[in-house]
């Protein structure tokens, strides 16, 4: 029998065991099935019967009882591959302790308490500091489990002397995201991950195709003539949480467009992985609120910082992240953070390079004329049969990029919005300035000019302009073409004057009105 005790500091019951059902006795006398499925997974051995396994093969060619399980004890009737020696018996803790953990008692102990006994006291302590495990349920009914900092006299005074030596101890933090074989505990290191909440399941009585009519309304709404691929976006996030992804915007000027909804729903079908900030929080020195998240969504977002933009693009690709969170010295943990955008402003959130391939941008329509204001509510008990569906889909191929999607499937028409409002102002000038020019010249098949030519021509008066800015504007930004050393006729009040040759180096532009040029 479990016992409860109140902790004023979380809205979520800890529930503890008491002294009497130690780690021991509770696996001996409840994981007899845990060890079987241990012997079983090791090669060559078969379930004979319910208190016996078999070697398929043995020195004599023919299946025998090498292990039986006997009035509590695991007996070794016949030699056999696990190293047991015959006639030996062993409780069911000592045999994982044994084999399973190589006689390693403090990663039996700790796996005992945390994988089967699921609750114990609430503390931890990792490396030489102590932390209280607390749990608080958010407005979406999602469990948030937190760590906070503890000291070891509060502790001794709540619960006594001989409480810390219950308290597991672990070597470091990790971060072991994996929503379908969760480990608690990873080689010793505590593993931040939160554990999936959901389990896949078929409907049996269902509205709608597969019994996820909802979730399959908003996410067509959200990705459009882009369904398959966001259909590929969630189950990678749900199957390998550790594969990287762009960094999926969604835009939209207009209201009621579902957004909120994606973000809602995202929220509580990965719970405690989740976490919703502000630009701010990818701006500030401290990044404890995500660091250890493996979907980091900003709402409303508008990134002006480069710092941030710079940062925000890392995050995208980094292997490892170092916490830094108030009052608590930094440590490193791996990083498995998916970036999800939302903003108003569909073509200034962000600036991003005319190469940049992190980004996939969709312009979300609004909801007006078909908004189901319950929407969330039915998605969310659609979880169980959508999981189940995305069960059944094919392995996903991780072969064609390294964020799984081709720079070709993410190029959206809100990606080149984007991409062309971040250019600078003077190549805007420029650009509008090279395309008067061939249209009162159609005649011209190409404009050539130096630096020294664009800047007295069209800039002669702005001392912010000057050529070194020309010149990058030019390379990183219209990947203008250079041509090789000759004699060449600048243009003169925008037209070419074949009196006044130069030496030099030009660059190229062609004239795109005429047939069979490009535009550069």
């Amino acid at each position: 029998m479990k016992s409860k005790i109140e902790d004023k500091s979380t809205d979520v019951e800890i529930i503890v065991n008491p002294d009497d059902q130690n780690p021991f006795d509770f696996y001996n006398e409840n994981c007899v099935e845990d060890v079987f499925n241990f012997l079983l997974s090791i090669n060559a051995i078969e379930r004979n019967s319910a208190n016996s396994v078999t070697y398929v093969k043995n020195a004599y060619d023919r299946k025998v009882k090498m292990i039986i399980y006997k009035d509590g004890y695991f007996i070794a009737a016949h030699e056999n591959g696990l190293g047991m020696k015959v006639g030996s018996k062993l409780k069911p803790f000592a045999v994982i302790q044994k084999f399973k953990f190589k006689d390693n008692f403090r990663l039996a102990l700790n796996y005992v308490i945390h994988d089967k006994m699921r609750n114990s006291m609430p503390y931890i302590r990792v490396g030489i500091k102590y932390y209280k495990r607390t749990a608080k349920i958010d407005r979406n009914g999602v469990i948030r489990r937190e760590l906070k900092l503890w000291d070891k006299p509060t502790i001794l005074s709540d619960y006594g002397k001989e409480s810390i030596d219950k308290i597991p101890i672990y070597d470091d933090f990790t971060l072991d995201p994996d929503n379908v074989n969760f480990r608690a505990i990873v080689n010793n290191n505590y593993n931040l991950y939160s554990p999936f909440e959901h389990v896949p399941q078929l409907a049996k009585n269902y509205k709608g195709e597969m019994g996820w009519y909802w979730t399959k309304t908003l996410l067509e709404h959200i990705f459009g003539d882009q369904y398959e691929l966001g259909l590929m976006y969630i189950s990678t996030l749900y199957k390998l949480p550790k594969q990287k992804l762009p960094i999926l915007v969604l835009v939209s000027e207009e209201r009621s467009t579902g957004k909120t909804t994606f973000v809602d729903w995202l929220d509580i079908l990965f719970g405690g992985n989740t976490v919703i900030i502000n630009p701010q929080d990818i701006e500030n020195q401290f990044n404890g609120s995500y660091a250890d998240k493996n979907i980091v969504m900003i709402e409303e977002s508008k990134f002006k910082s480069r710092g941030a933009l710079e940062k925000l693009k890392n995050l995208s690709t980094q292997k490892k992240i170092l916490v830094n969170t108030k009052f608590v010295q930094q440590y490193s943990l791996p990083f498995h953070g998916h970036l999800i955008i939302t903003s108003n402003d569909e073509n200034k959130f962000s600036k991003i390079d005319a190469s940049e391939i992190r980004y996939w941008i969709r312009k979300v329509p609004t909801l007006e004329g078909k908004a189901n204001h319950n929407i969330l509510s039915d998605m969310t008990k659609e979880i169980a049969p959508f999981l189940y569906y995305l069960s059944t889909l094919d392995p996903i191929d991780t072969t064609k990029s390294r964020m799984i999607f081709t720079p070709e499937a993410l190029n959206t028409d809100a990606l080149q919005m984007v991409k062309r409002e971040s250019r600078s102002s003077l190549y805007k000038d420029i650009e509008i300035l090279i395309d008067d020019f061939f249209v009162q010249n159609n005649d011209v098949v190409e404009l050539m000019f130096s630096l020294t030519d664009i800047k007295d021509k069209w800039f002669n008066h702005n001392n912010q302009i000057d050529r070194p800015f020309i010149k990058m504007v030019l390379r990183d930004e219209f990947k203008a073409r250079i041509g090789k050393m000759q004699r060449y006729i600048p243009f003169d009040d925008g037209i070419p004057s074949s009196n006044n040759k130069k030496s030099g180096r030009p660059y190229i532009f062609t004239n795109p009105y005429i047939v069979g040029n490009d535009i550069d």
